[in-house]
């Protein structure tokens, strides 16, 4: 059905009374967003960092309103306009910008709050200048001077801050341990690897930021193994002193051989100064741990005020010059320090004063923040790592103190813990009905799977005292981020049909609060229960156990949740809503998790992600919604993360993937055609991969895929109801009906993003024949209570398309239908009584219901899309309540 320009027309009326309602309720009284060329920033949170920082973020904009071509004015609250860099991240069908990133340099002074317009950019009085020679690239931001190589074992061969050298060899480390002659002979074998560069492209060259894309892998010497493909990404900021690095890394061995004992980054740090004035600093739990690497006080007690200073991490004269001086050269030199935090609930400190000495603890705590600092009087290099605890186990190290250059070591997998080890859970599969686990021999595979991890680099030309660094510390390791307001990300119709909050009358409210109680439920849930660790972190459980007080955490497929009927989607919906940086983390970590550790990057299954399961790769169900590019898109376009951009474009032609593995294989003969799809999830999941192509690229190539799969559908007998399955070919993208292999259609249609990817296609694409039997479908779940999970929205679409109030109150019937999956007005209750027993190991929340991952995402996604599409015809809470409403 096309969509008249009354009905457009209400649409717009329709969106632009809400924002007026909200602003209202928050008491701002100024125009809509909408109406001015201006877009108001502020910080994700209450930053109060001291000294400038470099800072990237994308911001919408309505179809027509920016021009490829136009530039940015930046304006804080005082007034001041700030240098901003920009390039385009996606376009309107129009060819209009859909979304721009930005970068900017942004001063402490600047305070909260800032206005982006089109217009000219400041000048800016510090550049970042970048060199391309045969060799390598040269970047030099006015502060810190970089090389990176194009070849070698370093990706950072030289870093320098005005001249002064801090950093050198940046390398990356990989121990395998080789368990081949463990059982016959006892023995465990470990080998070194060490990157080897091969390839470096200049990204971006300023003026206001610099990125540098190297690519490699880990080779060991003598040996012509080369494995464990790597991305590193390095961003400069004018002016800054302090580099950031985005390590991703894919593992590619063989999950049965290869158990990784240690990976991490190398750095040589010079050393000018005598060994007392030497250091090694680590962050605990709220303080710092800061020591030399020789004292200068023992068992003769020094000036007391020298020795102060100096041990609170300060340096003081050469020991000649020092009382008691001679005595120094008889004291320990500790020549290796380092911080080991083997879980998410505890951490060491250790010294020795050499291979040949032992370890000595030196001090404890809970959770480090993961900065590590090695230098001198002179200077020096800090390293801090994100999420340090909660991607344990990680580790710190300073080695060779004593000698002219010193190692930092950053390891992402401490090789004080036991090795990686990547096998499935079991040696057999057991079964659907059991366990709920889809298992197939030889796809329980971690062969493909990759991890990212964020660190930076800051270079010293002086002995930072703790409290700089602790400070810097706080700033990097939850790093200041811009965002602008709900109201004006709704404004601009992206990401498809979604609300903003409104608590105008009692139903409202209390969908509204229940679903601000599911957010601080899971948020709870994930430290309560410790949903931590390096492959780990990011994701949630799937089903809860309220017999064992826990989730099925050893229960084939109701474990992990591998974003099945997309968690992610809600996550990202709710801080659209909200704007809360709480809400924000949890997206961005598993953003983080799914696009890497749940989805195959190389190998056979590249393009697919595993459905949930124990191991996050130990489902065979290879599938589409996994990977979809629907789950990343929110976190790439909000933050500019290349890396998320990457992987935007490794699932571009993921339908391929198919060919290999047959989502239907296990249900249906082999298709006279290439191979199966359904309609949903695997349609809908490759369409949005292909939107997200042609929307960032403007190659229409995939906007036509697209339309050959609506036009193939429309086509079909009965449209959309005529099968959830069909024959397919990724050449062509046909899909083709076979009457005997079809399947009844149901909620997965929906369910795993195909709602969400279809919202947004409609404001992209005008095909009225595929339209009208969308809207067909969704009528037929409102005549025969079909659809289950996705009923409420689908419902609530079809009654605004049509303006029909029988539809919307059927949409909230349907939502309020007790007993159903995805349904309901109360899922939370105001309080969790605490179980503190024999039979649990820690107190925890009594959860007195099954409760489910996948359902109550889909709960909350009909709350947000039913809210904004049938809003208007929602019942009265007395109804609701007595169990009473009906639709009529």
């Amino acid at each position: 059905m096309k969509i008249s320009k009354k009905m457009k027309a209400q649409k717009r009326a329709v969106r632009v009374l809400s924002v007026l309602v909200c602003l209202f309720f928050a008491g701002n009284y100024g125009q809509l967003i909408a109406q001015s060329k201006s877009v108001p920033l502020t910080w994700l949170e209450d930053n109060s960092f001291e000294t400038d920082i470099g800072v990237s973020w994308g911001v919408p904009f309505t179809k027509g309103e920016v021009q490829p071509g136009d530039t940015f004015s930046l304006t804080d609250n005082t007034g001041t306009k700030i240098p901003v860099q920009n390039w385009p991240m996606a376009y309107w069908p129009d060819g209009s910008i859909k979304w721009t990133g930005l970068a900017a340099v942004v001063p402490p002074s600047s305070g909260n709050g800032f206005q982006l317009s089109v217009g000219t950019s400041a000048t800016s009085e510090s550049l970042v200048l970048a060199q391309e020679t045969k060799a390598g690239i040269e970047i030099n931001t006015g502060v810190i001077q970089a090389i990176i190589p194009k070849n070698g074992s370093s990706f950072l061969s030289s870093l320098k801050i005005n001249g002064q050298q801090v950093g050198k060899n940046g390398q990356l480390i990989a121990i395998n341990e080789d368990r081949s002659r463990l059982e016959s002979e006892g023995i465990l074998e470990q080998k070194r690897f060490v990157s080897r560069i091969q390839e470096v492209t200049l990204e971006q060259s300023g003026p206001v930021r610099a990125v540098v894309k190297v690519e490699g892998s880990h080779v060991a010497p003598k040996s012509d193994r080369e494995w464990l493909p790597f991305v590193v990404r390095l961003y400069f900021y004018a002016g800054q002193s302090s580099v950031k690095m985005v390590h991703s890394f894919v593992f590619d061995g063989d999950q049965k051989e290869d158990f990784i004992k240690g990976l991490g980054v190398e750095f040589s740090v010079p050393m000018r100064e005598q060994t007392h004035n030497r250091w090694a600093k680590f962050t605990g739990d709220t303080g710092l741990f800061s020591e030399p690497a020789q004292l200068i006080a023992g068992r003769r007690p020094n000036d007391e005020g020298i020795y102060s200073r100096h041990v609170s991490g300060n340096t003081v004269a050469n020991k000649e010059e020092l009382p008691n001086g001679k005595l120094i050269d008889d004291l320990a030199i500790w020549n290796d320090f380092k911080l080991t935090q083997l879980n998410d609930g505890a951490y060491t400190i250790s010294k020795r004063t050499g291979q040949e000495g032992a370890w000595v603890k030196s001090a404890r705590g809970e959770r480090s923040s993961g900065m590590v600092f090695t230098g001198d009087t002179k200077g020096g290099l800090a390293v801090s790592m994100r999420n340090f605890w909660e991607l344990s186990p990680t580790q710190l190290q300073v080695t060779d103190l004593e000698k002219e250059e010193a190692k930092l070591m950053v390891w992402l997998w401490s090789p004080d813990a036991p090795a990686m080890d990547l096998r499935h859970y079991d040696t057999k599969g057991h079964g659907l009905s059991a366990s709920y686990e889809d298992y197939e021999e030889g796809f329980s595979k971690a062969h493909g799977v990759a991890r990212t991890t964020e660190i930076t680099l800051m270079a010293f030309n002086h002995l930072p005292d703790n409290e700089s660094l602790l400070k810097l510390e706080d700033t990097f390791s939850n790093p200041p981020r811009l965002v602008s307001t709900p109201e004006y990300y709704y404004s601009t119709n992206t990401f498809g049909y979604w609300s903003l909050p409104d608590r105008s009358n009692p139903v409202k409210r209390k969908l509204e609060d229940q679903l601000d109680m599911m957010f601080s439920f899971y948020k709870n849930q994930a430290e309560e229960h410790r949903w931590y660790g390096f492959w780990d972190y990011g994701d949630i459980m799937h089903t809860y156990d309220p017999f064992r007080n826990t989730w099925k955490y050893d229960v084939g497929g109701f474990a992990w949740m591998n974003s099945e009927e997309c968690p992610d989607v809600w996550l990202w919906y709710s801080f659209l809503r909200k704007g809360r940086a709480d809400i924000f983390k949890m997206a961005e970590a598993m953003t983080r998790h799914t696009q890497e550790v749940d989805v195959y990057h190389l190998g056979r299954f590249a393009g697919l992600g595993s459905r949930h399961n124990v191991r996050h790769w130990g489902d065979s169900a290879k599938e589409l919604r996994i990977s979809q590019a629907l789950l990343k898109r929110f976190y790439y376009y909000l933050t500019t993360d290349e890396r998320t951009g990457d992987l935007l474009t490794q699932v571009k032609d993921a339908d391929y993937a198919l060919l290999e593995v047959d989502p239907l294989r296990k249900i249906l003969p082999k298709s006279p055609y290439p191979t199966h799809i359904r309609s949903g999830p695997d349609w809908l999941a490759a369409a949005g991969n292909w939107m997200t192509e042609w929307e960032r690229t403007g190659n229409t190539k995939y906007r036509d895929k697209i339309k050959t799969g609506m036009k193939a559908l429309a086509n079909m007998p009965d449209g959309l109801l005529t099968s959830i399955s069909f024959g397919y070919d990724p050449e062509t993208g046909m899909l083709y009906d076979d009457p005997d292999q079809r399947l009844p259609v149901g909620q997965f249609v929906m369910i795993m993003g195909g709602a969400e990817v279809a919202f947004e296609l409609e404001t992209l694409l005008d095909l009225p024949e595929f339209w009208e039997v969308w809207l067909e479908l969704c009528e037929e779940w409102a005549r025969t209570g079909g659809g289950d999970m996705a009923a409420p929205r689908a419902i609530a679409y079809a009654a605004y398309k049509k303006n029909d109030a029988e539809l919307g109150r059927l949409a909230w019937q349907q939502m309020f239908k007790e007993g159903g999956d995805g349904t309901g007005l109360i899922r939370f209750p105001e309080k969790f009584d605490r179980v503190n027993e024999a039979g649990v190991p820690y107190p925890t929340d009594e959860i007195p219901k099954y409760m489910a991952t996948g359902h109550l995402s889909q709960w909350a996604l009909n709350v947000i899309g039913t809210l904004e599409l049938a809003g208007k015809w929602i019942p009265e809470l007395e109804e609701v309540e007595a169990g009473e409403y009906d639709g009529k």
